[in-house]
């Protein structure tokens, strides 16, 4: 590590180097406060638009200032997409700075003492937690590494829980341990999860005193706080010199704002309307300054979606943005509206342009608009989506009038008398309020307005059930699980919420097994909507209504089409699973990842639209590239190309009266690719990376009894990808990572991972028995493999190279085809704890036996808390050498006290370490033990 000192005084410098800026000075008091205390405030109150997002530096300078201080993973909370996308651009902004610090002496300061932290080398992470299962999940590959992740309530909820949606049973335990532990978690806008914030608070307080580090912290963050509770450590901003000294945050705190209420008859006829009001806001008539970006936020998916359609129709320059989206379309959509959205903006666009959204951008979205319309919601939503009105006070500035805003009552809800089912009865308190406070029809909607409206107006705070130990207890059972468990869902979301969880779809034109494990499915292609919405159009159902925010919108019941015109969707469940097994909707389970065809529709202008009949855009290609840069694929599929690259498409329909080689008509088709596509495509730049790297060309069949393939799938050639191994096989849950072709011996495959394991234990600041534990564990981890079986397996099923083995392996050899000759059920692991506890000389050296038996016997993610151990037909006899002891054991465990011994001690190690103590010392090894095997020559 840099062994140079950092102080509070070097916060000013690092942020101007990344940001072009100086801090305001909350900003940098902040730092000071938290340096100085060496702990966090536990709330933050700071106004919309005073750059709350600027607390993700104050945290990475502080971990660089003082690691053995502060967590090495921050986490940003946040429950609406798309400032899951805003909140990942800074993140990544700060990330690369500090991996090419260039001409930036402290950020090269701050980078350094970051990346001296790790094995990795890398200073700093980003990821996005968004929905579905991240499959190769980066952030959740090293103990060690410095992150930023920016997740949804659901996401990071769902795995420090252990129950992780789109995680395998398996690896949950490594998900709740990285989330459990050397956690800096910021909930921002806490009003939308006061269930999750107070779910996170019960679950802490399960944690025993225990030799393990306790970074972790919880802080939540809110521009509209619902109490000022004395008993906790609050951050405010201070008039005098937070605001009063600094022009720029004066000028946004300040800045007059104007709303109208309009009254219309129901969300049919919002559309029309706002078409009307947007013509009267973009013309100078109505308010003396045309308004040259207009934004509009409705309550419904659905609502978006026809507003959107009548703008366009109507010529006006319109986009859509929700939270129900694909990563990747909502990214292209997003860089499509900068210009006009630029908070920085100072001059008035070429012609008037409008943003059409949901509650997506309610919250955090670094939006401004010249004019804003809303539909009426609770007070506290009303305040957020005003935030986004003159964000900087720019146009106040430049107009001296105020901008206008107009907020629209339909009496289908404002009058109604059952309650709104997204905002309940706020919504009629809020519409009341604001007539009776704008008796000329107009109401101050600037930063200091509408916030002593009465609590009714505000959105109903559910209430998380009460943890009890009991809950705890079923959740940390991974493998196997309890028959029965408490849903996740109300401690993520309140006990009186209805709202369904989700699930991801993803949509392919071939959703072929083959397909699928050459081309996974990544989460930027994954369009997360309810289960309930999900399963409605899957069998036809009229639409269910969606929104960005959790409702009590119920599920249609009754199908209004054939089953003949339900649609078929398959689960992915990961490169271990089939991929191909056709799920009913009633089977579709919270989390799951559903592949659908492309021509089934589902989607208008990039957002969810269960009418649409349109062929979706497949993403699949795209996805390989953009979610990790990774890969390079391309599926010469000629449904997936414009017509002039489908010309000379080579296929193997061509096979028979090809002049030349196939991989020469293919480089000459890549070589057109570039010519036609831009360089900045995405296309062009895969086909330059194929070009350059070199790619397998693996033929895609049709039916048994096709004479041919049908199209041609090109993979980057593994050696030029980062690791020896492809890590998109690889999700350390089954034997699968054993045949790798490496050809690893299991002695040095054990001391590599013995050595990795005391690293990573240093790095976090283990005590060094725990440290030696861990070591000792990773020694004897895979010592079960020595098995005849198992090793029969690992050159590919021949007694003449097995007979010829000098020593035993690990990792299977070279070009081993696959087989399996271990018996059904059977666990290596479980061998190699028998092993393990018929030496008391070798368990001897361990500190705590108990632990390096558990860990030894849960490093696949099995025996939490019982183990498999089914009747061997063939027994062997097992036998390994450690330190010169040897020890012996046999494989027919099924009537031994093994797995009710195995049962009794995880109990008693939750008890000493913790659920999430326990879980992370897992991680901790079973991430070497991945490394490893990834590093392997």
């Amino acid at each position: 590590m840099d062994s140079r000192t950092m102080t509070a005084e070097d916060f000013a410098p690092f942020f101007r180097e990344v940001h072009n800026c100086s801090p305001f000075p909350w900003q940098q008091r902040l730092t000071e406060q938290v340096l100085a205390d060496g702990e966090w405030p536990d709330v933050i109150d700071l106004p919309t638009g005073t750059g709350k997002t600027a607390v993700l530096d104050t945290a990475v300078f502080a971990l660089a200032a003082k690691p053995e201080v502060f967590p090495r993973r921050v986490v940003f909370v946040i429950d609406r997409r798309i400032v899951v996308d805003q909140v990942c651009k800074r993140a990544l902004r700060l990330a690369d700075a500090l991996e090419q610090p260039l001409e930036r002496p402290t950020t090269a300061l701050v980078g350094n003492r970051l990346r001296a932290l790790s094995a990795g080398g890398k200073p700093l992470g980003v990821a996005a937690l968004r929905g579905g299962i991240p499959l190769v999940s980066r952030w959740s590959r090293q103990p060690d590494e410095p992150w930023v992740l920016v997740s949804t309530v659901d996401q990071f909820g769902s795995r420090l829980l252990f129950r992780g949606y789109g995680v395998s049973p398996r690896m949950r335990p490594v998900h709740a341990g990285l989330a459990g532990n050397d956690c800096l978690v910021i909930l921002d806008e806490v009003h939308l999860s006061v269930p999750f914030a107070e779910t996170l608070g019960q679950v802490r307080m399960f944690e025993p005193a225990s030799r393990l580090p306790r970074r972790f912290a919880v802080v939540e963050m809110s521009a509209t706080p619902s109490n000022s509770d004395t008993r906790r450590r609050w951050f405010r901003l201070d008039q005098v010199a937070d605001i009063e000294e600094c022009e720029e945050l004066r000028r946004r705190v300040r800045a007059a704002k104007q709303a109208e209420l309009v009254a219309v008859q129901n969300h049919k006829a919002m559309p029309a309307k706002i078409v009307r009001l947007v013509k009267s806001l973009t013309s100078p008539g109505k308010t003396g300054a045309a308004a040259s970006s207009v934004g509009v936020v409705v309550n419904r998916v659905r609502t978006a979606r026809e507003t959107y359609s009548a703008l366009r129709d109507a010529g006006y320059a319109t986009h859509l943005i929700t939270g129900r989206m694909r990563a990747l379309d909502r990214i292209d959509a997003l860089h499509t509206i900068e210009p006009a959205v630029d908070p920085k903006r100072d001059c008035d666009l070429a012609e008037p342009t409008v943003v059409v959204a949901t509650q997506a951008i309610e919250v955090g979205a670094d939006f401004s608009f010249d004019a804003f319309i809303t539909e009426c919601a609770a007070v506290d939503s009303l305040r957020q989506r005003f935030g986004r009105l003159d964000r900087r006070g720019t146009y106040h500035e430049r107009t001296g009038r105020p901008a206008p805003a107009i907020i629209l009552g339909p009496k289908s809800v404002v009058s109604a008398k059952k309650p709104d089912p997204i905002y309940g009865e706020s919504v009629k308190v809020t519409w009341a309020e604001l007539r009776r406070r704008s008796p000329e029809n107009h109401v101050d909607v600037g930063s200091r307005a509408l916030s002593d409206f009465r609590d009714e107006a505000a959105a109903s705070k559910d209430r998380a059930p009460l943890v009890l130990q009991t809950h705890m207890d079923a959740w940390v059972q991974t493998e196997p699980e309890p028959l029965v468990q408490p849903a996740v869902d109300r401690f993520l979301h309140g006990m009186e919420s209805s709202t369904s969880p989700d699930v991801s779809i993803v949509w392919r034109q071939d959703m072929s097994a083959q397909v699928l494990r050459m081309v996974p499915p990544r989460q930027v292609e994954f369009l997360q909507v309810p289960i309930g919405a999900a399963r409605a159009w899957l069998r036809g159902d009229n639409e269910t209504d969606v929104s960005d925010v959790p409702s009590k919108v119920e599920e249609a019941g009754i199908a209004s089409r054939s089953a003949s015109v339900a649609r078929q969707c398959v689960r992915w469940e990961g490169m271990g699973k089939d991929p191909v097994e056709v799920v009913r909707a009633s089977e579709i389970r919270p989390g799951d990842v559903l592949v659908v065809e492309a021509q089934q529709g589902g989607i208008q202008a990039g957002t969810w639209d269960p009418t649409a009949e349109e062929a979706v855009s497949d993403l699949g290609d795209r996805a390989q590239f953009e979610y990790d840069q990774q890969r390079a694929t391309l599926r010469l599929d000629p449904q997936l190309f414009i017509d002039s690259l489908t010309r000379l498409l080579p296929t193997p329909d061509e096979e028979h009266e090809a002049v030349r080689p196939r991989r020469d008509r293919i480089c000459e088709w890549l070589t057109l690719v570039l010519e036609l596509e831009s360089e900045e495509s995405w296309l062009h730049k895969v086909a330059q990376r194929l070009l350059h790297d070199g790619f397998d060309i693996e033929p895609v069949g049709m039916e048994e009894d096709a004479p041919s393939a049908r199209y041609y799938v090109l993979c980057q050639r593994r050696h030029s990808v980062k690791s020896a191994v492809d890590q998109t096989t690889m999700d350390g849950s089954d034997e699968s990572n054993s045949l790798q072709g490496t050809g690893a011996t299991l002695r040095s495959h054990l001391e590599g991972v013995a050595k990795r394991v005391g690293q990573y234990a240093e790095a976090l600041g283990l005590p060094p028995e725990l440290a030696d534990d861990l070591r000792l564990a990773g020694r004897l981890h895979d010592i079960g493999k020595v098995d005849r079986r198992f090793q029969e397996q690992l050159v590919g099923g021949d007694p003449v190279e097995l007979e010829q083995l000098e020593e035993p392996l690990a990792k299977s050899r070279p070009g081993a085809r696959r087989v399996w000759r271990y018996p059904k059920g059977m666990r290596h692991e479980i061998g190699s704890l028998a092993l393990a506890k018929s030496s008391d000389t070798v368990l001897s050296m361990a500190h705590d036996r108990e632990l390096v038996l558990h860990l030894i016997g849960t490093h696949h993610g099995y025996c939490r808390p019982l183990p498999q151990t089914p009747k061997d037909e063939t027994p062997q006899e097992l036998q390994y050498k450690c330190n010169g002891h040897v020890m012996t054991a046999g494989t027919d465990l099924m009537n031994t006290t093994l797995a009710p011994e195995m049962a009794d001690r995880f109990w008693r190690l939750v008890d000493r370490y913790g659920y999430y103590g326990l879980a992370w010392l897992e991680t901790i090894l079973r991430l070497a033990d991945h490394r490893e095997s990834e590093a392997a020559p």
